[in-house]
């Protein structure tokens, strides 16, 4: 009776993740902030271009300022039978993007051999990630390139397994799916590097001539663009190039430390599983190891190397937000980003998949200025699915504790953006 119990009431918190996601939709809620102006200034208008001119408005993509790859616009023009009306597009959006979920879904009961129920229960956090949500209501592109990175993950899984796989067609879809997501968010270029770097580390050769055949092919549309384009993306009237002036490697060491604190930000409730379920206990030599890192990034701050951190005000992630709220100084967030950066480095100590994983995601630290939402559903989806755990970590997922760890965090995430941006 009582297992009976916490079924129906598992049931129940989908029920209202549902609810509220639908209410949200309805009151057009935006607690990104920008999502509306998004729609309105690039979205919208380039939908509207190409289906009056595909060549022309393709020929002319960077005057309309979209910092986005042409795909999510080109789908939703032509294959969106909502595509003339406002509303009715940005309700296909939502619910379109609920199918992030159900992938999600599919792919950690098949890795964690989940109950349904439970599986279900964890891909419904996505309904009430505040980022995921306005990208959803306000018809943005994220929440396609998520969908089609989930996809390319689901067929990575598949070829690794021993049996009732198809080499080949997995290899394909992996590609497609992750072209799919490249050509609507450009950083979702990490997952084919991680794919091509961890074929060759492993040496799986086969696996690596058959990626580089399928992503040779796929790549062609890319170098189309760059050819009709002019080998680089201008947006504005004034032709300032996207790459040289606002996404270029140059900005990764001011963007590492805040990567660090939003790293930390969705990977805690993973942590506080850890401790609750007794999957992990800190050793000695981590917590030296710990030490070092703190100590470091406070010398840092003490030569004046983060003064930068007190110009942002756009960007940065909720922590360092909370931190300009509440403290004159950054010692907070310095912590927090140490945690981060400890985490990052214990992850790569276990496995070399790892270190290939966070050297491609250093691509999310190319941009001028660093947005949470890059990261959301990101480091979550990652978290479930690619990254590597010391031990067996089954046994933790299926655990009720971290359920709750993970429904009571991110509802708290949910409430206070909600209160942040409208209250506050």
């Amino acid at each position: 009776m009582y297992q009976k119990n916490q079924t129906y009431i598992k049931y129940f918190i989908i029920l209202l993740f549902y609810i509220s996601y639908g209410t949200g939709f309805f009151f057009r809620e935006n607690i990104a902030g920008g999502a509306e102006q998004d729609f309105e200034n690039y979205t919208w208008p380039l939908i509207k271009a190409f289906k009056y001119n595909f060549y022309d408005t393709l020929l002319n993509y960077g005057n309309f300022g979209e910092g986005s790859l042409p795909l999510f616009h080109i789908i939703n023009a032509y294959l969106n039978p909502f595509s003339n009306n406002k509303f009715l597009f940005q309700a296909s959006v939502a619910l379109i993007s609920i199918l992030n979920a159900y992938f999600f879904s599919i792919i950690i009961k098949d890795k964690y051999q989940l109950k349904k129920i439970d599986s279900y229960l964890y891909s419904s956090i996505f309904l009430i990630l505040p980022f995921f949500r306005s990208s959803a209501f306000w018809g943005l592109t994220e929440n396609f390139g998520w969908l089609f990175l989930l996809l390319s993950i689901k067929y990575f899984n598949d070829y690794f397994k021993k049996k009732n796989r198809n080499e080949t067609t997995c290899v394909f879809f992996i590609c497609f799916f992750s072209s799919l997501a490249l050509y609507i968010r450009p950083y979702l270029i990490f997952f084919p590097a991680f794919i091509v770097l961890k074929s060759i580390f492993f040496r799986d050769y086969i696996l690596f001539k058959k990626i580089f055949f399928f992503y040779f092919f796929m790549s062609i549309p890319g170098f189309f663009l760059l050819y009709i384009w002019g080998g680089s993306i201008t947006i504005g009237p004034d032709k300032i190039d996207l790459f040289d002036n606002y996404h270029n490697p140059k900005f990764i060491f001011k963007n590492l430390i805040i990567f660090f604190s939003i790293f930390f930000f969705y990977m805690l409730p993973f942590e506080i599983s850890k401790i609750l379920t007794k999957f992990n206990y800190p050793k000695k030599k981590q917590t030296f190891l710990f030490l070092i890192i703190l100590i470091l990034i406070f010398i840092l701050y003490s030569l004046h190397i983060f003064d930068y951190l007190k110009e942002i005000k756009i960007g940065g992630g909720a922590l360092l937000k909370l931190n300009q709220i509440i403290f004159k100084e950054f010692y907070f967030f310095l912590f927090i980003s140490s945690v981060g950066l400890f985490q990052i480095l214990n992850y790569i100590y276990i496995s070399k998949e790892n270190l290939f994983l966070f050297m491609t995601l250093l691509i999310f630290c190319f941009p001028k200025i660093i947005l949470q939402e890059y990261f959301e559903p990101l480091i979550i989806i990652l978290g479930f699915t690619l990254l590597n755990f010391s031990h067996n970590i089954t046994k933790m997922f299926k655990s009720n504790k971290t359920i709750l760890v993970f429904l009571t965090y991110f509802i708290l995430y949910f409430t206070s953006s909600f209160f942040y941006r409208y209250f506050f």
